[in-house]
């Protein structure tokens, strides 16, 4: 019987990672020794993973932060207050989003559903300016690859990401999120299109507010965006995650008609 598993703790064994972040913030070690201790982790938990057997392994669920913010850094929606201009995001940008900086406030942080996890919350309006602007899902899967371990890419999920979300300052309250869908789907489009030219052939977009009691419209954009994914999707074999709970009947309609 195969095996899969949706997500792996991050933060290694003896927190590795967490001792590894606080001597980076206080500036005891670099940038590089920062990507050595996170590269060594993913390793180890890839490996341990496929010596248990574990034919589905994820990658890109390892993040410094949170996979929100991952997603903001993916999507290159920065508020401007941080001086990003273009290019790929660096820990720089990212970590005065999540933790700010000494000029400009951290981003909103809140609980994730009803655990006791936290997100960044992204910080959206009519006038962000959405790139491809972090390849961090293609170059761990890059990386799980070259160390012989083929594993599913793991994305949060273009509906998802908009509906926990919130309107950022200046911009009215009553802003659509979801009318930024376009646009983010053009992003995902390309960080697909390449997974798939690194010889993907899984991937896994978590959609967790599927579990939510949501409004006609806001299934109906699953439909919308899963309809416009279908063409670069094809040739992939595609799972769509809760892991929270099973998908209810009326948005399980919404995803059937998706095929890999």
């Amino acid at each position: 019987m195969a095996s899969h598993i949706v997500g792996y703790p991050r933060m290694g064994p003896k927190r590795e990672l967490k001792f590894a972040l606080e001597s980076f913030w206080d500036k005891k070690s670099t940038a590089e020794d920062l990507q050595k201790v996170s590269a060594d982790l993913r390793s180890a938990i890839w490996k341990q993973m496929s010596e248990a057997g574990t034919k589905y392994i994820p990658s890109n669920t390892f993040a410094h932060y949170d996979q929100v913010l991952d997603t903001t850094a993916m999507l290159g929606a920065v508020p401007p207050r941080y001086g990003y201009t273009g290019g790929e995001i660096g820990l720089d940008v990212y970590f005065s989003m999540a933790r700010g900086n000494a000029s400009v406030p951290a981003m909103e942080m809140t609980k994730w559903f009803d655990t006791n996890y936290h997100y960044i919350v992204p910080e959206l309006g009519p006038d962000v300016n959405f790139s491809y602007a972090s390849h961090k899902a293609v170059n761990e899967y890059k990386e799980a690859k070259a160390l012989g371990v083929d594993t599913v890419p793991v994305l949060v999920g273009p509906v998802s990401y908009l509906l926990l979300s919130k309107a950022a300052k200046g911009v009215e309250k009553s802003f659509d999120l979801l009318s930024l869908l376009p646009k983010v789907l053009a992003v995902y489009k390309e960080v697909i299109t390449e997974l798939k030219a690194a010889g993907a052939t899984w991937i896994q977009l978590d959609e967790p507010v599927l579990v939510m009691d949501l409004e006609g419209h806001k299934l109906q954009a699953f439909t919308g965006a899963y309809a416009e994914l279908e063409s670069t999707l094809s040739g992939l074999n595609v799972l769509v995650e809760t892991y929270f709970a099973d998908i209810p009947a009326e948005a399980y309609k919404t995803l059937t008609s998706l095929k890999g």
